[in-house]
């Protein structure tokens, strides 16, 4: 549907969940969608067809501690040419111009040009993705394997044989590695000579949007689901985060009243933590890159010991997919960061399949999200909120060890036999349901069944309403 030349997209469906989250990644892909602006506003209005939004504006300026929200930057023209012939094209390719780059006009020669010039050491035919958001600078990006060339004969012979010879050459392109270091030797592919740069930017004053949809529900204790909608002309990153919550907003069920934020990366999550009543949020989740092949990667609370760390174990236990899991932003990070700080101290996990080779690349398209990976990513979000609200710490009021055959905690295999116990002796009133599940193994909801049955009897009694 078309409204004033604006795409109206119809509204989500919960048994179309493939076609919406398709929708919403392939109309918002193309778009310029930077911190705030043009590109990051349209985008959200797509969004609110979809979904009622309650929006907060930030004006530029605003001070959030150490944080100041930027100036809005807008860009109508950028490009290199070399003798007359244009090198570089915005307007051809607007991932080649960095986002945030001031404006410039002017002749530099190729050294000079080089100090502004990005490339990707994993992705060699791709333009990288480069910002400078706090920083005034300008820049371009371009394919390795256009502004670089293998050299050959002696030099190359050399650089193979001996590893510090590898950097020989008179590469000075600045160089984004993501994966694995292309080791081979290079030199300029670029002529020597004057360059002419022209850059059409400004900077100025705007408003940071931030987007909520609530869900209310039986409580007023709050669970915030966050995915940052910046990040121009890529698709995975973070669209499918994006689409993820969107699609799961139509049916997700829970007694936590629920918050899906939809906002500018980092930027965005801090300003919200700093400027909305966050005193009744139990934890955060935060969705970043999950529409690739790769495992899903659980970026663990800042507090190792978090009960929330425990839950997203027995929630992935449940599920029965492989996973792997890390410190709190030793990977990668995204808007969990500014939650878990220790002035703010609320738990929040990060869920994303990252790393994959096109990240932060013109690679990073529509036709190469694996939906089932979303699907499987919106399964273990319900699971880690079910399990949360379904957790308590249960009290023993029973002495001796237990009749483990008359409550089914009983195995054939002994060193199970002795894994019950150990969990049956650990049962102190401190520890709550899902911290023993995954201290000792044991799936949450096959322990929380027996355990009904054993408060049932007197013999289990429960601490509620965790926090």
């Amino acid at each position: 549907m078309e409204k004033n030349g604006e795409i109206i997209p119809r509204l989500i469906s919960p048994g179309r969940q493939h076609n919406n989250m398709k929708q919403i990644i392939e109309a918002l892909t193309p778009m310029n969608r930077c911190l705030m602006g043009e590109g990051y506003d349209s985008a959200l209005e797509f969004l609110k067809h979809l979904l009622k939004f309650d929006v907060i504006e930030i004006p530029s300026g605003t001070k959030l501690e150490t944080w100041t929200v930027p100036e809005e930057w807008r860009v109508r023209d950028a490009y290199i040419t070399y003798k007359g012939k244009e090198i570089l094209s915005y307007h051809d390719n607007p991932m080649c111009l960095m986002v945030g780059s001031m404006p410039f006009s002017g002749k530099v020669d190729l050294e000079e040009l080089k100090n502004h010039l990005y490339i990707s050491d994993d992705m060699p035919d791709s333009t990288p993705y480069e910002y400078t958001l706090y920083e005034k600078k300008w820049g371009f990006s371009l394919p390795k394997n256009v502004a670089l060339k293998e050299k050959g004969g002696l030099w190359s012979k050399l650089a193979k044989a001996c590893e510090e010879c590898a950097d020989w050459g008179d590469q000075k392109i600045k160089i984004k590695v993501q994966g694995q270091k292309d080791k081979r030797n290079y030199i300029d592919a670029l002529p020597k000579g004057e360059y002419e740069v022209h850059i059409d930017t400004d900077f100025v004053p705007g408003k940071m949007k931030l987007a909520v949809h609530t869900i209310p529900g039986e409580s007023d204790r709050e669970i915030l689901l966050f995915a940052h909608l910046d990040h121009p002309f890529q698709a995975n990153d973070n669209l499918s985060g994006v689409a993820c919550l969107v699609d799961l907003a139509t049916r997700l069920k829970a007694k936590h009243t629920v918050k899906i934020i939809i906002c500018p990366e980092t930027i965005g999550s801090i300003a919200y933590s700093l400027t909305q009543d966050i005193s009744k949020v139990d934890f955060v989740l935060s969705v970043d890159i999950c529409g690739n092949n790769n495992t899903l990667l659980i970026q663990k609370s800042f507090d190792n010991f978090s009960r929330l760390n425990r839950v997203a174990h027995c929630a992935m236990q449940i599920i029965g997919k492989s996973y792997r899991k890390g410190a709190f932003r030793n990977t990668i990070g995204s808007d969990e960061y500014p939650f878990n700080d220790p002035t703010i101290n609320i738990p929040g996990l990060l869920l994303t399949r990252w790393p994959y080779k096109e990240y932060h690349t013109d690679e990073d398209t529509a036709d190469k999200i694996n939906y089932e990976m979303i699907k499987e990513t919106q399964e273990v979000i319900e699971k880690i909120i079910e399990i949360y609200e379904k957790d308590y710490i249960p009290v023993r009021k029973f002495k001796a060890p237990l009749m483990r055959g008359r409550y089914d905690l009983h195995s054939p295999n002994k060193q199970m036999n002795l894994n019950f116990d150990y969990l049956i002796f650990s049962v102190d009133g401190k520890k709550s349901l899902a911290e023993l599940c995954a201290d000792f193994e044991v799936n949450f909801d096959f322990l929380y069944e027996r355990f009904e049955r054993l408060e049932k009897d007197g013999f289990i009694g429960r601490v509620p309403n965790l926090s």
